[in-house]
């Protein structure tokens, strides 16, 4: 019988730990930041369009290099038919699942909360209604499912603020104070991501924390190649923190 361990355990061949938050690494998405810069620009525009309504912390799972394996999965996961589609969206949830049962207490502890009451997903603003991460996070994920609720619905403008952060994207479900898990699957720009958790606080949410599966890099784009071969130096092990720089295990 296929297991958590089992099915994830592939994964570890090239998944890519991202660079913890120092110089040259943006403290919010963990991306490449002009030296001098805690933020890279695209972080530092969504925090001056949104200011308090972006997400506490970011905390992306792995890099996910184009070109590379981990991109392919997740573009597959989506696009793929029969039971290639089933394979990779068995896969994906293994890795969401092992994850989070390793780190989401420690996520936790960095937004100083207990826990996190309520999971939810970023919902396609393409007119997508079945997306696969929301159900793997609703009805795979062993330690999200119990948890999960449908908050965020896209606005009828959605689609036409294209990729800029925007308060106005989406509307969320009301809350009264619960600390919020917001998953994605792949950040490129954030501003979906950071659009979303504004919808959320603005709904009541305490704080809002997001997990992504992938942090979308293409190693050919300015120092993006010095930045990978830097972060490939810290082997991946799923035990190593995803916030401090020690291991769990």
């Amino acid at each position: 019988m296929a297991t958590v361990v089992g099915l994830s355990a592939r994964y570890a061949n090239f998944l890519v730990h991202p660079l913890l938050p120092g110089p040259g690494v943006c403290q919010v998405c963990r991306g490449i930041a002009n030296d001098g810069y805690p933020t890279c620009w695209q972080c530092q525009q969504a925090s001056d369009i949104l200011e308090e309504g972006v997400a506490d912390v970011i905390v992306p799972l792995s890099l996910a290099l184009k070109g590379e394996q981990y991109a392919n999965e997740l573009w597959r996961y989506k696009n793929a038919v029969g039971p290639q589609q089933q394979y990779f969206r068995m896969g994906l949830a293994a890795v969401l699942w092992r994850f989070l049962a390793l780190h989401e207490n420690c996520i936790a502890n960095h937004c100083a909360v207990a826990g996190f009451d309520t999971v939810t997903t970023v919902p396609s603003t393409s007119g997508r209604n079945d997306h696969p991460l929301r159900d793997m996070v609703a009805d795979i994920v062993g330690v999200t499912r119990d948890r999960y609720r449908d908050l965020l619905t896209p606005t009828p403008d959605a689609s036409a603020l294209g990729r800029t952060a925007s308060a106005e994207r989406y509307t969320s479900s009301a809350l009264w104070g619960e600390n919020v898990l917001l998953i994605d699957d792949t950040w490129t720009t954030g501003n979906h991501v950071q659009s979303a958790s504004t919808a959320l606080k603005a709904a009541g949410a305490g704080s809002v924390a997001t997990v992504v599966l992938g942090r979308h890099l293409n190693i050919n784009y300015g120092d993006t190649a010095t930045y990978v071969e830097q972060a490939r130096l810290r082997r991946f092990a799923w035990e190593l923190c995803a916030i401090r720089p020690w291991s769990h295990a």
